[in-house]
This record gives C-alpha cells, sequence and structure tokens, in this order.
C-alpha cells in the first residue's frame, strides 16, 4: 500500500485516527484564538507640548508567541487625538512594535522627561543600566559584576530617579559570595608567628576555598523566587556609573524603593525564623522604611503588613497600603497618609466591614454608596493626578475589587473624598496603568472582549473630581454573553455563555435550547480572591467550544467587605462548598445549564475543593479537572511556601516568629478538612495537572492521590509539568494543560 493510500484512511501513520487528531488539533486553534490577545504590562501617556489635544502614549503588552513558543514583552507607541464631544479617542499615529524582552524596567527622569533611565539583561550573566536622552543612548552603564539579577517584579521591583535627577534607585540580586579559586604559590611562612586566632571569622574566598557564606541557608522569598538571592537596593550615580549596593537592615529584604529629597523610602519585608512565601500574601510582617542614599540612617516610619509607599508631588508625604497581619493571605486593605514633618500616621480610608448602603463618612473621608473596600495588591508606580492646575490638590488615583468588578478609584487628599471613577454594576473591568499631569492611561475588558488601552482625562466638576474617559479602538463584536448572578449572602457569579449554537459549539452543544448546554463550574482559588467581569482566556475558551461558564465568588471573595472574608475562617472545607453547589444548581434551575453534562475546573484552593466534592458529592460533576490542588493540609503545612495558610485557613494559631510543630491534634484537624481522606468517596473521572516546580502547593501529595485514586479503581488520570511552578503559566502548560481538559470532558460527556 502506497503512502499516500495510508494516508487517505481513518488513522494516520501513528495509529490516531482521524477524528481525534482534528479535534485535538481543533482545541489547539481555539487555545490560541483565545489565549493570543496581549495584556498591557504597563503604559504612559503625555501630553504633546503646545497641543493639549495630543497625547502620546508608550506602553507595553505581554503577548504569547505561538510560532516560538514563548511569552514576548513588547513596546508600542501612539499617538492620539482627543475630541471632547467623543468617547472614542482617534490614533493619529502608530510606530512599529518593538521586542522588549531584554528591559526589566524603564522610568522617565522627574527633572528632564526626554532622559529616561533603562534596566536591561542582555544576557544570564550580563546586565546594564541604560541613560537614553531624547531618543539616543547616552550612557550604557555595565552592572553585572555590581549585583545579580534585577528585580521587576510588583512585590520587590521598582526604579525610581532621586529628586534632582542624578541618581537612580532600583533592587536587584545581592551580589553572589566568592567561590573556591585555586591558590597561586606562595611561599613557605612556616616559621612566622601566626596573626591574630584560628578562629577569626574568614570574608571572602581566601585560601584556595570559597567566602564561607556562600554556602549558609539563606532562602528565597518562595514562588516565583525559586532559587533567586534575597533583594538588595541599589544606588547608582547617573554621571560616573558607579553603582554602590546598600546593606539591608538585619531581618529585612528591601523593594518598592521611593526617593524623597534627601533619603529613599521602601518596604520592608520582615523575616526571622525563616522567609514565608510572598506572591500573593499581603499579610506579611512589613515596614515603611527610609535610609540614606549611602544606606546609612535607616528608620522604620510604619510597621504591620504595609506595602506601596507613594511620595505625594508634594513631597510633604506618604500614602501606602495597609493589611490586617496574620489570618488571610489577602483581605481589606486600609489607605494610610504618613506626614513626613509630623511624624503621624493618618487613615485616609478604613477598612469597610461591609458594604456601605449610603454615602457617609468615615475617618474625615466621605465614601460613596455601595462602597465594600479597597482591596488592591500594589498601587500604580505613577498613582497622582494633577487637577485644576492646582498643585495644592494631590489627588490618587488606583484600581480595586468592588464585588465582581474591577474599577478605578480617586481619592482627593485635599477635600479628603473617595469617588468611583468606572461602572461597578459588572459591565465592564478597569484597571489604572498610570496617571501623569490630569491624565489617566488604563485598560478595560469584559469576558467578550480582551484587553484595550483607554485613556481619562481628570476634571473638577462641581468641586469633585471627575474623570472622562474615551476608549482607543473600537471593541469587537463577539457572540459572548454574560450576567453576573446573585445568591444567598454574599454569594455571586459571573455566568459567561454563548447565546445560540455554532460551529465551533458542534462538539459540546448543538441543540437550541439553553437547558441542554453543557455547564462548567469554575470557582476562583486562593480562597481570597475574585473573579470580576474582565476577559478570561480560559472562560473565553471554553465558552467557544460551547460552555456556560460560572465563575464562582463564594463567601470569602474579596470585594464583598472584610466580614465576608472573615466568614470564610475555620469553613473552609463547608462553606465555599455549600456555596458552589448552590450556584451551579441556581444555573440548572434557571434553565441555563444541563445538569446531566456539568463538569467542574479549579485550581490550589478551588483545586482543593473540587477534590473535596469528588468525593462528598459523586455524580454531580461529569468530570472534575484539577491544576495543583491541596490534597492533605497537613502534608501541605509541613512542605509548602506559605505554611502558615494550612493553618489560618482552619482558624487555628500561627506566629510568624516562631512557627508552630505540626502537632498530631494540629494534623488531626487538618486531615478532616482533607480530600485525602474522601479517597474510597470518588467515582467520577479526575484529571490532575501538576506543576513540577510548586512551591505553594508541592506535587507529592497529589501525586500520591493519584496513586491511591488508581490504587482504589478510581478513573482518575494526571499529567506533571517540569520546571513549572503554581500558576502552570509555561507556555506549554497553559497549551497542554487546556487541550487536555477539553478531549477529557469530550471524552466523560461522551458516555
Amino acid at each position: 500500500m502506497s503512502s499516500s493510500t495510508f494516508a487517505s484512511g481513518s488513522s494516520n501513520s501513528s495509529g490516531n485516527s482521524k477524528a481525534s487528531v482534528d479535534f485535538a488539533r481543533f482545541a489547539r486553534e481555539t487555545f490560541e484564538k483565545t489565549y493570543g490577545a496581549p495584556t498591557y504590562v504597563a503604559a504612559e501617556a503625555r501630553r504633546s507640548q503646545g497641543q493639549d489635544k495630543v497625547i502620546s502614549i508608550e506602553y507595553t503588552t505581554s503577548q504569547r508567541d505561538f510560532a516560538r513558543d514563548s511569552k514576548r514583552k513588547v513596546a508600542g507607541h501612539m499617538v492620539l487625538g482627543i475630541d471632547d464631544d467623543s468617547t472614542t479617542a482617534t490614533v493619529l499615529a502608530k510606530g512599529v512594535p518593538a521586542d522588549a524582552g531584554s528591559v526589566s524596567m524603564s522610568l522617565r527622569s522627574p527633572v528632564d522627561s526626554s532622559v529616561v533611565a533603562v534596566l536591561r539583561t542582555a544576557s544570564k550573566t550580563e546586565r546594564f543600566v541604560e541613560i537614553w536622552h531624547d531618543g539616543a543612548l547616552a550612557k550604557s552603564i555595565d552592572v553585572s559584576s555590581v549585583h545579580g539579577e534585577f528585580y521587576g517584579d510588583s512585590t520587590f521591583g521598582k526604579l525610581a530617579w532621586s529628586v534632582n535627577g542624578k541618581s537612580i534607585v532600583y533592587a536587584a540580586e545581592k551580589p553572589e559570595y566568592d567561590k573556591a579559586r585555586p591558590e597561586p604559590a606562595t611561599p613557605d611562612n612556616s616559621g612566622e608567628e601566626i596573626a591574630g586566632d584560628i578562629t577569626d571569622d574568614i570574608i571572602g574566598g581566601v585560601a584556595g576555598i570559597a567566602d564561607p557564606r556562600r554556602y549558609e541557608v539563606e532562602s528565597d522569598w518562595g514562588e516565583t523566587f525559586d532559587g533567586k538571592r534575597p533583594p538588595a537596593l541599589v544606588v547608582l550615580d547617573v554621571s560616573s556609573g558607579a553603582a554602590r549596593v546598600l546593606a539591608a537592615p538585619d531581618g529585612v529584604s528591601p523593594g518598592q524603593a521611593q526617593c524623597l529629597e534627601e533619603c529613599i523610602v521602601f518596604t520592608g519585608y520582615k523575616y526571622a525564623v525563616r522567609k514565608h512565601g510572598i506572591v500573593y500574601c499581603q499579610n506579611r510582617p512589613t515596614g515603611i522604611y527610609t535610609c540614606d542614599f549611602d544606606g546609612g540612617n535607616v528608620k522604620c516610619l510604619h510597621s504591620g503588613s504595609v506595602r506601596s509607599p507613594r511620595v505625594t508631588p508634594s513631597g510633604k508625604g506618604l500614602v501606602f497600603l495597609s493589611t490586617t497581619p496574620g489570618g488571610p493571605h489577602a483581605s481589606t486593605s486600609e489607605l494610610i497618609y504618613y506626614d513626613l514633618a509630623d511624624e503621624s500616621a493618618t487613615i485616609l480610608v478604613p477598612i469597610i466591614a461591609t458594604l456601605l448602603t449610603k454615602q457617609q463618612t468615615a475617618g474625615g473621608t466621605q465614601l460613596p454608596a455601595g462602597f465594600v473596600g479597597i482591596y488592591a495588591d500594589q498601587l500604580p508606580g505613577e498613582p497622582w493626578l494633577r487637577v485644576g492646575g492646582d498643585p495644592a490638590r494631590e489627588v490618587l488615583v488606583f484600581s480595586s475589587t468592588w464585588r465582581s468588578a474591577s474599577v478605578v478609584l480617586t481619592l482627593d487628599l485635599l477635600q479628603r473624598e473617595l469617588a468611583l471613577q468606572t461602572a461597578a454594576d459588572g459591565t465592564v473591568g478597569s484597571n489604572v496603568l498610570g496617571a501623569n499631569g490630569d491624565i489617566v492611561i488604563g485598560k478595560c475588558s469584559t469576558p467578550a472582549q480582551p484587553e484595550m488601552l483607554v485613556v481619562g482625562e481628570a476634571v473638577c466638576k462641581a468641586g469633585s473630581v471627575s474623570i472622562q474617559w474615551q476608549s482607543i479602538g473600537k471593541p469587537s463584536k463577539g457572540s459572548v454573553q454574560w450576567q453576573v448572578l446573585r445568591g444567598e449572602g454574599q454569594l455571586e457569579s459571573v455566568f459567561v455563555y454563548p447565546p445560540a449554537p455554532g460551529h465551533d459549539t458542534r462538539f459540546f452543544w448543538t441543540d437550541d435550547s439553553a437547558a441542554a448546554r453543557p455547564l462548567a463550574v469554575v470557582p476562583h482559588g486562593g480562597p481570597h480572591s475574585t473573579y470580576t467581569t474582565e476577559y478570561n482566556a480560559l472562560a473565553a475558551g471554553l465558552v467557544q467550544l460551547g460552555f456556560g461558564v460560572l465563575l464562582v465568588n463564594f463567601t470569602g471573595s474579596l470585594g464583598f467587605g472584610q466580614d465576608a472574608v472573615l466568614a470564610q475562617i475555620g469553613k473552609m472545607d463547608t462553606l465555599s462548598i455549600d456555596e458552589i453547589q448552590a450556584a451551579a444548581s441556581d444555573v440548572h434551575a434557571r434553565g441555563e445549564g444541563d445538569i446531566k453534562r456539568t463538569v467542574y475546573v479549579g485550581g490550589s484552593y478551588s483545586g482543593y475543593t473540587g477534590a473535596l466534592l469528588a468525593g462528598m458529592a459523586p455524580g454531580f460533576y461529569r468530570a472534575l479537572a484539577l491544576r495543583n490542588p491541596v490534597i492533605s493540609i497537613g502534608e501541605n503545612a509541613a512542605m509548602s511556601d506559605i505554611p502558615d495558610w494550612n493553618y489560618a485557613e482552619l482558624g487555628l494559631e500561627y506566629a510568624f516568629d516562631a512557627p508552630p510543630e505540626l502537632t498530631p491534634a494540629a494534623f488531626t484537624a487538618m486531615w478532616r478538612a482533607s480530600p485525602a481522606r474522601l479517597v474510597d468517596k470518588v467515582s467520577d473521572p479526575l484529571l490532575l495537572l501538576v506543576g513540577a516546580n510548586d512551591r505553594r502547593v508541592p506535587p507529592p501529595q497529589t501525586l500520591s492521590y493519584f496513586a491511591r485514586l488508581k490504587a482504589a479503581g478510581a478513573p482518575a488520570q494526571c499529567k506533571v509539568y517540569p520546571s513549572v511552578g503554581h500558576p502552570l503559566d509555561s507556555m506549554e502548560a497553559e497549551r497542554d494543560s487546556f487541550v487536555s481538559i477539553v478531549r477529557f470532558f469530550a471524552a466523560a460527556l461522551k458516555k
């Protein structure tokens, strides 16, 4: 038989059926279509000199390159025309995008806006600080031997100019201690008297041995910082090119540097006997510090769980976020003002227990009706607006979660007024990227529309700050629909669905009835997180295939008041379980999903709830796909980079400076709440997706669970992705996990 004859049959040369190969290809193409849109990670807007209605925008996106199988950072530039009578800005010119993968951070000088500092990583071992002037490279300074990798993340990373524009400050890995090198031949000095004591400390690599400090235990900051040396602040003199690594206070890792006229302000992340994982965790012991530009005269201004210090335009004070120490990893934040002259702190926006039913004043600040508190991991890097040309009017602009919406808020420090500047009704999700003068640059999206840039002009109306928004480009008109469904208490869900079957839904939904549409129940992780009405690639992919997708915000989600966050504590294995099931049953009762074709997707904490439901509610879900699920809380407490989570969510005590022993009593309480105890109850198909390098939920517990499921005869599958952490965010892991989930559901729903 010829190869052409063989290829035309029902199988290819590997023995795969043409139908299965075509379906896998279709799933992969769906992944590329829904995951391929760019996300905006940074942007800056400036008015053109002498042309108030012309705005120049520089922006950076992150985008998946499917041909190169990599995620790329791309820089772009555009010029806009603004019309006061329009809701859409006119794009006058758009530059050619340029690869920015080597750029860690960049920032304009406060003294001369034509001068830009750039932190660039040329290779694994080569790092440079570049100074650009009027678009030309004025200076390139090799800092490879001064320190390790730049910190470009939001937790530690922050590039800052000194007020006089003569220096920059940034965070980078501490220098590596010397390794052993062969010692050159030395003359025989055996007859000389030995100076000093043989037990004196040795500094540096000498005598053919490594610096004794090289192999001392110095842990990293956990998930996403795997293997990275602790950060240090670096001060670089722009004129001479001299860079100095500042010594950090004992037991403190510095980051998020800002500059005052005479000193540096930074967030100090404290640690005692060990470092606890920091990413996604706002409850860590921290302080707001100052130090001189040589690292001396260190002073702690404010302690607690504080972050994101931002110097006011006047330089007279700071604002920063503060969260209750310990307990839930994320919760409602206070916004605090620190007066540098008086050395006093004032709470501008307090922690809000429950939704405000009417406008009211708290601590001297006027708060809008419906306000639920501040929920922001960090403030924007450049958050200050100038309104009406009044230099005394300092206006902070930032993003926050407001129930199931992401919104933009402004706080007028002069008038002490907090105002909502975007819709909070679930029609759109909005985020701030930065501010400059009276211009805000942000991004917005919906479940049907990937991110697009928006620009806003801040004006004063009747004494209050208002932002007039204009979109950049026109939103695409997709067929995806969504609505926010409210349940009992604080339960709320974002339901995203295709309104009618079509060619793309042919494998999962062909009946015109919404009641026949398959339903994917997708709670969020955390548990203290939120699904908002922003674009969600996983949901978009499943909807395109014909699923209704229920994004569940159970009690304990952010954006509903501090009481809702605390209500989850001690009930991690009951409250959210009941509400997830109630949300799914409500969609069934509405005739919006097929009760016999309901599936589940979860990760981390919602992987945990999915594993619980597999044992507690067999038959409810036709299949469950779980990404890095917590399976055994006791095992997780012993191995995770955040052991405190396992105690806190059960309502058990945990002290950062004296972590408790994992006693039999504590392990018993954890076991009682763990899915591992329900292995023999599982009968529905399970797909386990595991990151081999997950520090947050280490893989051994899931692999043990899988082995026990197989031994019990349960229909389980497991995939492990090498060199991938908790989010499963490599290109290969994203693609394979999506396609695997789709194929897994197709097989389960076919039976």
